[in-house]
């Protein structure tokens, strides 16, 4: 009898701890992030946070950061992706650093794209002139948002251009150069949208981005772009405190399939090195650009038609820098905020002619980069970004040494870089650009950051999307990334709220 009770009460010991071990499984769904991005790092750090044990992240590059890159030149840090936060108010990215003392916000009182400008013969244009430019833009911008109003998703060029037009007729000293001077506002636009012209950008823009108010240029002193990585995982600023996220993040692993056809709700999700894995959700946060390149192939079963057209109409553009190291700056105070280079109408149309050296038009300007004494940054707008990806680091290296020659030749005694470092976003099959934007080719009803920030699923979201471009109104932006990664998060809480903390 007592071996009966002593067998009755293991089998029901046993028997509960099944019922516990299946409850357990219920209670820990397993989710799959593609991505090391900024986002995918919110979105996973938000769910370890929040109790979630079985989140494993994929990523296909062999780090973490996605289009925040902080690397080493020399002794320096650069950014070679995001490198300012713009905006403090409402900004979860300043929100998240200024605590720990890590950025800076510069000078509260700039916060145009260029202070100071100089012309392709040598010459810095008199700053009244650059003065009066600037105070017209900033008129233009203004009125922009009217105009927006009155002409939903029409080319952002035709209104400026528009505006040049009636500037320069009645500031006739531009006529000469009405080419160089349109090409630089154009260039100014492209390097703010990433697109590769100011018509390919919609008015949407103007109503749906909600700017941050507060300094534009919150830089990150010495420490890089990198610690909101480190801040988001709680390693910074107490190592003690860091979640998990490291040691469940797969490097080298590029997902070439997402399967989500298996009616009970699994996601058998693939790596091109041959790797399977499993779970109940999955969380993608790969740029639009390698969406538009992948995303019929990627997905099994294709994704419905509506998600496709959002992502086949979502803009993705490119920009560049070139980083140059000195060992002694040639050049004075008045680069700290930046040259804008204004090309003159013969010099710019014997570039058009150059095939090499045609890239050269889309330099839109030179800035000494701060807390870095010896270091510039030359900024490649829109579509020539990508043509200058296609030449050596020795042809970039000549060419830019060249025009800095022509444009500050007569006025600095310039010396050589010792080294050089560029961007090639475009040319990275895992990126395939930087940012999204709202494009004039496609209906803003059907194509927007909402439509494609929707989940695919029926019943429960199985398929989840995140990234700058599914920020209703902070995309192409790093606090709209992490806005989006903590979104995802909430949405799978949502759906396990038996998951503790």
């Amino acid at each position: 009898m007592l071996f009966k009770k002593k067998f009755l009460s293991i089998f029901l010991l046993f028997l509960l701890s099944i019922i516990l071990t299946a409850n357990a499984d219920d209670d820990q769904p397993s989710v799959i992030v593609v991505g090391a991005g900024v986002s995918g790092i919110a979105a996973a750090s938000k769910l370890m946070e929040n109790g979630f044990k079985n989140v494993k992240i994929l990523e296909a590059e062999d780090r973490i950061g996605g289009r925040i890159h902080t690397a080493k030149m020399g002794d320096k840090l650069v950014e070679l992706g995001a490198q300012w936060i713009h905006g403090v108010e409402g900004n979860v990215a300043y929100e998240l650093a200024s605590p720990h003392g890590v950025v800076d916000k510069g000078d509260e009182g700039v916060d145009k794209m260029h202070e100071r400008v100089i012309d392709s013969a040598g010459n810095a244009v008199n700053q009244k002139d650059v003065d009066d430019v600037n105070e017209f833009s900033q008129k233009a911008e203004n009125d922009l948002v009217e105009y927006a109003e009155k002409n939903k998703n029409k080319p952002l060029g035709e209104y400026f251009q528009n505006e040049i037009d009636k500037y320069i007729e009645e500031h006739p000293k531009w006529k000469e150069n009405k080419k160089g001077f349109t090409h630089l506002h154009d260039m100014i636009m492209v390097s703010i949208y990433s697109a590769d012209s100011w018509n390919d950008v919609s008015t949407v823009t103007v109503k749906d981005f909600h700017i941050c108010p507060g300094p534009f240029f919150v830089n990150w002193k010495t420490n890089g772009y990198k610690t909101i990585l480190d801040i988001l995982m709680k390693r910074f600023p107490k190592p003690e405190e860091e979640l998990p996220v490291m040691s469940n993040t797969v490097l080298n692993a590029e997902v070439s399939s997402i399967d989500y056809s298996d009616p009970n709700g699994k996601v058998t999700v693939k790596t091109t090195n041959g790797d399977t894995h499993t779970a109940d959700h999955v969380i993608v946060t790969c740029s639009v650009g390698v969406l538009k390149d992948v995303h019929k192939s990627l997905f099994k079963p294709v994704l419905p038609e509506d998600k496709q057209k959002a992502i086949e109409g979502t803009g993705f553009g490119n920009a560049a820098k070139i980083y140059l190291s000195y060992d002694v700056p040639w050049w004075h105070e008045d680069m700290n905020n930046g040259f804008g280079l204004f090309w003159l109408d013969k010099d710019l149309e014997m570039l058009e002619k150059d095939d090499e050296k045609k890239w050269l038009q889309g330099l839109v300007g030179v800035y000494a980069v701060e807390h870095k004494p010896n270091l510039l940054d030359a900024w490649v707008a829109g579509k020539y970004s990508r043509d200058m990806e296609k030449l050596t680091d020795e042809q970039v290296k000549n060419h830019v040494v060249e025009v800095l020659q022509k444009f500050f030749g007569k006025t600095h005694n310039m010396t050589e870089p010792t080294e050089m470092m560029r961007t090639k976003w475009d040319s990275n099959k895992h990126f395939k650009g930087i940012v999204s934007y709202r494009s004039v080719k496609s209906d803003p009803e059907v194509v927007n950051p909402t439509k494609l920030s929707e989940p695919v699923g029926e019943g429960k979201p199985v398929i989840l999307f995140a990234g700058e471009a599914t920020s209703p109104h902070h995309y192409s932006a790093v606090h709209g990334a992490i806005e989006s990664g903590w979104r995802e998060a909430e949405r799978i809480m949502a759906q396990h709220p038996n998951v503790k903390s």
